[in-house]
């Protein structure tokens, strides 16, 4: 699955191609002038396909977010691949961190779930969280 830019960029460099595409086979015939609606269906189906490359090709959905909390607090945000998540759990207890619930979100591409933590830990202001926590 694709980010929402990913999308927009294959739709638009898609239509963009579909455009130009259109707009050279149509001046071939050394027509005078092209219209508009003569090049839409190439600019629709250039941007239908651009937009599902993107889908298919885009960012992996493989990265979760996940949120500790302790006596009813949040005391972490953190993200992990989605296949490390419980190594991740351990890697915290090994270390210290104190916690008694964990919730975790569905898997989505890496840059959404980074943004992500970081408004949390900027809203939150989890105790155990050092970035962006000031």
């Amino acid at each position: 699955m694709a980010t929402k830019n990913e999308k927009i960029f294959g739709l638009l460099i898609g239509g963009f191609a579909g455009g130009i595409y259109a707009y050279i086979e149509k001046t071939k015939n050394n027509k005078e002038k092209v219209l508009l609606f003569e090049i839409l269906p190439s600019v629709f189906f250039g941007s239908t396909c651009g937009y599902s490359l993107m889908y298919l090709f885009g960012s992996p959905d493989n990265t979760i977010n996940y949120t500790h909390f302790y006596k009813g607090k949040r005391v972490y945000e953190g993200i992990t691949y989605a296949d490390r998540f419980q190594k991740r759990m351990t890697e915290h207890r090994k270390n210290g961190k104190i916690f008694s619930r964990v919730i975790k979100d569905n898997p989505k591409p890496r840059i959404e779930a980074l943004k992500l933590e970081k408004e949390r830990i900027i809203k939150y202001k989890p105790i155990n969280n050092i970035q962006f926590n000031k």
